[in-house]
């Protein structure tokens, strides 16, 4: 591991207020998490509780309360998709039919026990889920939306158009089944009646409550986790979760079934509420519902697809809409006039031009921007933004010996069509030591710098880390391997803070098992404590202890950079390669960031160092390889290669003499 520096870590702790929120931070993860999973139980309870007795009065709501059950649990499915990666489906409304109708058929038509049907159906929305993600997550953009929209289609076409699934009279139907409702559902000998006669009560609302208030949860785990910071770094840029250590691709369609699984588990829920089922119900304007729910409460929050599915499920089954339809034909048209879709549709247009970040987003970043205004009012450190990238550490006085090879690149070509942008370079980086990549601009630097890191694939030759070959493997294989790197330009989550970028840099964002972040065991309490401590000490290590709570975004050029040096330490790799890490930096910054690297190199990590500043080269590096035109030009120490006549004449231009280097 990597320490900057062996002194205490400062970090900034909320002060002990009256004030709810800052109660509420005080607290441990631990405890927060237990309260949370409570009130969202009580709250279930609540709503569920009118229904008790079963009171004919009661069976709207609970019908009402159904509905939203099953929205939630779309909703919260979709929000993983397309709130924190980002991805445009429109074909939740699909998944969704695909549970009511699947566990209703194998249990009627399939002669399957009811619970194994709900499982049976689940489990093929998962199949269908995962065959879609696969076919289609390569695709981009509206592509990947397109192929969504068709599945939700073609599954609208075979329950409208199939007698089978009650084209006429619903499914089940007497014609072909001696009854219009499902058998209620069993288990362990208690019935689970849904809210239909009066005075029976609905216990099936409690299972219902219970799974959502579940969901919820365990969602809320996951995208907290690691697991769910790597839906985020997908979202950010597919490129840099790859270096992260994400299998971009598998976590997409993992992803994607998780969507498709809980899109099916809220169709189930509507298949026990209600007992029988409409065809036209499962329409494409369900799939723009379960949409609306999400981008109205609130994408990439936990609790904004809960809002939404609350507010879109009850604005569609209250007489509001139906009061103002009326009053358009009363008043304006009785030909032109917005009908209930279309007054939810105008709605979300509304609120997405006042609160473009839906309900719980807008009211988060309120929170936010007032908890930061109490935090200046208790005596927080001034931030300072001006005096960007200085370390808080001592630069070592004496170098650790030059340990073993860790990166050996051996014969590396690259062509891109007629030009060959990497000529059979090799390049030998041991522990403890710094490699400078030099050269003028089209030399091949960073072509070279994307080949060490999986960016792409070599057309001939060989790459090892620590004895392995990872030529042509992917990123994410490379960064796990032990290679990090940095890029020309900051590559950050803009809208996270400082924390959470680094904490992103973790192995565990592309390492930590679905089940282990949605469960969240007390080891992954343990880890996340060591995680976030860990995380300090290197915030702190190059000087953004003062901004850990600021977003990314807010940061002034030379402290991106430093944040995302720290965000590349954070898996503690073997080699960090650094594309033009002085870009942009001024004279001070510069210096700062070469006493880091010379902290690093005494803490035994290997360094390639693509970069133009030759006083930050000359100061740093070991070695020196200067590249031309793709191939070696010369390579030896910097005072060598500096003064080599080629070097000048390729790199720093033929009338500069040696003398004027310095």
């Amino acid at each position: 591991m990597i320490l900057l520096k062996d002194t205490p870590v400062t970090t900034w702790t909320p002060t002990p207020s009256k004030w709810p929120l800052s109660r509420w931070m005080n607290w441990s993860p631990g405890r927060r998490d237990i309260v949370f999973a409570l009130v969202a139980l009580v709250v279930g309870i609540i709503v569920i509780l009118p229904g008790r007795d079963g009171a004919g009065t009661s069976i709207s709501g609970m019908q009402l309360a159904a509905s939203m059950f099953a929205m939630i649990v779309a909703s919260v499915g979709l929000n993983l998709l397309v709130g924190y990666t980002r991805l445009v489906s429109l074909g939740q409304g699909g998944f969704y039919a695909i549970g009511a109708y699947g566990s209703a058929w194998l249990s009627l038509n399939g002669g399957m026990p009811a619970l194994v049907a709900i499982v049976v159906s689940i489990v093929a929305a998962g199949v269908v889920g995962a065959i879609v993600a696969v076919a289609s997550m390569r695709l981009r953009g509206p592509q990947f939306a397109v192929i969504t929209l068709i599945l939700a289609v073609l599954v609208e076409t075979v329950l409208t158009q199939g007698n089978t699934f009650g084209r006429l009279a619903g499914y089940p139907n007497t014609g072909q089944h001696g009854t219009g409702t499902l058998e209620p559902l069993s288990v362990l000998g208690i019935t689970l009646n849904p809210p239909m006669i009066a005075n029976e009560r609905a216990t099936v609302m409690i299972p219902l409550m219970v799974i959502t208030v579940l969901v919820v949860v365990l969602a809320r785990n996951i995208v907290r986790s690691s697991w769910g910071r790597s839906l985020s770094a997908i979202g950010e840029s597919e490129m840099l979760a790859s270096h992260l250590g994400v299998n971009v691709f598998g976590r997409k369609v993992a992803v994607f079934v998780l969507a498709s699984v809980l899109g099916a588990l809220g169709g189930v829920f509507a298949t026990q509420a209600f007992g029988h089922l409409q065809p036209e119900t499962f329409d494409i304007f369900l799939t723009i519902t379960i949409v609306l729910a999400v981008v109205l409460g609130g994408s990439g929050t936990v609790l904004g697809p809960v809002v939404g599915a609350v507010v879109i499920v009850w604005l569609e089954q209250s007489d509001l809409l139906t009061q103002f339809t009326t009053f358009q034909q009363d008043h304006v048209s009785d030909k032109w006039f917005l009908s209930s879709s279309g007054i939810v549709g105008l709605l979300f247009i509304i609120v997405l031009f006042l609160m473009p970040r839906g309900i719980v987003g807008t009211l988060g970043r309120v929170l936010d921007g007032v908890l930061h205004r109490r935090r200046t009012a208790q005596g927080d450190p001034m931030v300072d933004l001006e005096s960007a990238f200085e370390p808080d550490f001592v630069a070592p006085e004496q170098r650790s010996p030059v340990g073993d090879e860790l990166l050996v690149v051996s014969g590396v070509s690259k062509r891109f069509g007629g030009l060959k942008a990497v000529d059979r370079m090799d390049l030998v980086v041991r522990a403890g030591s710094i490699h400078a990549v030099i050269g003028p601009n089209g030399a091949g630097k960073s072509t070279l710098a994307n080949l060490l890191t999986g960016v792409y694939r070599p057309d001939e030759g060989s790459v090892a880390v620590g004895g392995e070959d990872v030529a042509g493997r992917t990123p994410h294989v490379i960064s796990r391997s032990g290679v990090s790197r940095t890029f020309q330009t900051p590559q950050l989550f803009h809208s996270e803070t400082v924390r959470e970028n680094v904490l992103a840099g973790f192995s565990d964002t592309g390492s930590l098992p679905l089940w282990r972040a949605a469960f969240k065991l007390p080891a992954q309490y343990r880890r996340e404590a060591a995680m976030k401590a860990r995380a300090e000490e290197l915030i702190n290590g190059v000087g953004l202890g003062d901004v850990a709570h600021l977003r990314a975004s807010e940061l002034p050029y030379g402290k991106q950079r430093a944040l995302e040096i720290a965000r590349a330490l954070a898996s503690d790799p073997k080699v960090l390669v650094l594309d033009e890490p002085a870009a942009g930096l001024h004279a001070t910054e510069t210096s700062a960031l070469g006493d880091l690297l010379l902290v690093l190199r005494e803490r035994g990590l290997a360094l390639v160092v693509v970069e133009h500043h030759m006083d930050l080269v000359s100061r740093v590096a070991d070695d020196v390889t200067c590249m031309d035109q793709g191939g070696l030009l010369a390579r030896g120490n910097a005072t060598q290669v500096l003064a080599d006549p080629a070097v000048i004449t390729a790199y720093l231009g033929a009338s500069v003499g040696p003398e004027e280097q310095a």
